[in-house]
């Protein structure tokens, strides 16, 4: 009698549990990485931030897409650091490190690194479509200018209604987006992984530290806005030193 093999379940590597202020210890090793070779660190964080420009620059005409294309480019940012968790990995394993290897990054784990890119691009296109939506069912006033919209949606009582729905489900997007990101892309590169794998782990991750990791969130949204409080100039530094300290926050979160 022929026996169907059961295939045995997929195993994922174990996540540790951390204190509160772990992430006050990431930031201080990503800020000696970030230093360690300021100009391939400042390089991506130029680039990163000279996308966010354009985007704006793009969007800048159009309010029912300019919020909505701050928090997208939020959403792919893990993404466009690939080179900076390079950079901490080889300084970790004491490899050569230049830009340009850092640079070639994607070379150790193509379809895993494309597949988190596809994930990321769609879920800042699947935020543009549900921001335009909201705005259109609950936006009955006139186009104005991105900045003077965002200040009619919070300051007139008629919009509460809508503000509170997009900082609730652009909170609940943001939320899922972290869980599923905050240490796969670094452990993509460092372990070779599939996708899933890496994503599950960040998942058992926030699962397990759910107040640092939440705490964590709130440093890297806390210093975000303030690079954008800077005309994005504030990025080309807190962008790769958030990138840095990132990779730490995954080899000290899974096993």
């Amino acid at each position: 009698m022929n026996s169907t093999a059961v295939s045995p379940a997929p195993t994922f590597p174990a996540v540790h549990h951390i204190g509160f202020d772990a992430p006050l210890k990431w930031l201080k090793l990503g800020w000696r990485d970030l230093w360690h070779k300021p100009a391939a660190s400042l390089f991506y964080g130029i680039a990163i931030a000279v996308a966010g420009v354009i985007i704006l620059f793009a969007t800048m005409r159009l309010p029912y897409l300019f919020t909505a294309a701050i928090t997208g480019f939020l959403l792919v940012a893990p993404m466009l650091a690939a080179g900076v968790y390079e950079l901490s990995r080889r300084y970790l394993a004491n490899e050569p490190h230049s830009l340009v290897a850092s640079m070639l990054a994607w070379k150790r784990n193509p379809s895993g690194l494309i597949g988190f890119g596809l994930l990321s691009l769609l879920a800042g296109t699947a935020w543009q479509v549900v921001s335009v939506v909201l705005m259109a069912l609950f936006y009955k006033g006139s186009a104005l200018a991105p900045a003077d919209m965002m200040l009619e949606v919070v300051l007139n009582p008629q919009y509460t209604l809508l503000f509170v729905v997009y900082v609730g489900v652009g909170g609940v997007i943001a939320a899922l987006v972290f869980a599923a990101s905050v240490v796969s892309m670094p452990m993509l590169l460092d372990r070779r992984c599939d996708l899933l794998t890496a994503l599950v782990t960040s998942i058992n991750a926030v699962a397990e530290n759910p107040l640092p990791l939440a705490f964590w969130g709130l440093i890297i949204m806390t210093l975000t806005g303030i690079g954008f409080a800077t005309a994005l100039i504030g990025l080309i530094v807190i962008l790769p030193w958030l990138g840095h300290a990132s990779f730490h926050a995954y080899k000290d979160l899974v096993e």
